[in-house]
């Protein structure tokens, strides 16, 4: 039996997270809407955000987490192309599925990086790397989940 925190409402009175929904999809190209520029004080935990790929945010505050899209499509000049953005909050047991597979990615671009591109990238995939791992390992504790 899992054992979850011992709140998941917290985001209802933190000063960030109460202003971001619980999810939100918006079209910024050719309109005014956005996302609340609380979701700018997420901390990135890692992935990319962009083309279907997750980004993995937590308050730095109540500790909740998101996940955070975006994505951009100039349909190479013959469209009108758009930019979506989205943010979704997790629950734990959903972060640490989406980490879980976020971990992977970066695992797997890590290793691209390590062969085509320079020491800023391998050094900022690593640390994603690292920073997600003691995520999750930090969440299953909270949760009381075995390895």
């Amino acid at each position: 039996m899992t054992k979850g925190p011992k709140s998941t409402t917290g985001f209802k009175r933190c000063s960030i997270c109460k202003h971001i929904p619980d999810h939100k999809f918006v079209e910024t190209l050719h309109t005014e809407a956005r996302l609340p520029k609380q979701v700018d004080q997420l901390e990135i935990l890692g992935g990319y955000g962009f083309y279907g790929s997750p980004q993995v945010r937590k308050c730095p505050l109540c500790k909740t987490y998101y996940t955070y899209l975006h994505d951009h499509d100039s349909e190479s000049g013959v469209g009108i192309g758009w930019t979506d953005e989205e943010i979704q909050r997790l629950t734990p047991e959903s972060a640490l599925d989406v980490m879980a597979r976020v971990l992977e990615d970066c695992r797997h671009s890590l290793k691209h990086f390590t062969k085509e591109h320079d020491q800023p990238s391998i050094t900022k995939h690593t640390q994603q790397v690292n920073r997600l791992i003691q995520e999750i390992a930090s969440l299953k504790k909270l949760l009381s989940v075995g390895e």
